[in-house]
């Protein structure tokens, strides 16, 4: 993890993989979007993206927020929701994470994954928690 963005940003092992892609960050707003390219080896038998890899994909950006925001946090829970499918017709997904709140019990995320035509496909969110080596 010795290459970096945006400063000290470290870019993970997964988010090369699934090449991702920062577009744009708003430090005020807590918000930051990603890119992510439709590879054919994330389809199912039908042709439709795995639902772990539209997990990873808002995963995968609420993390890099998180450190943006100064937060050296982990995932803790995470849900989703799937709304529509991510098909062999999509070329590329944009995911959309904020910070939503800071609570006692950490930090709660939301993200919203789009379809190349800018519709809906999923809507996820984590609560994020210190791990236990950094207390």
């Amino acid at each position: 993890m010795s290459e970096t963005t945006w400063g000290n940003l470290p870019i993970p092992n997964i988010y090369k993989e699934l090449k991702g892609e920062f577009i744009s960050f708003n430090e005020d707003e807590e918000y930051l979007e990603c890119k992510y390219p439709i590879q054919e080896k994330y389809f199912n038998p039908m042709n439709t993206t795995l639902g772990g890899i539209v997990d990873s994909f808002m995963d995968c950006t609420m993390g890099p927020l998180s450190f943006l925001l100064g937060e050296m946090v982990v995932t803790k829970t995470f849900s989703a929701k799937y709304i529509r499918p991510v098909n062999n017709t999509t070329k590329f997904v944009h995911v959309k994470a904020w910070r939503d709140s800071i609570g006692e019990k950490g930090t709660t995320y939301k993200a919203e994954l789009f379809l190349d035509d800018g519709s809906i496909a999923a809507i996820s969110e984590g609560l994020f928690v210190q791990p236990k080596s950094n207390r």
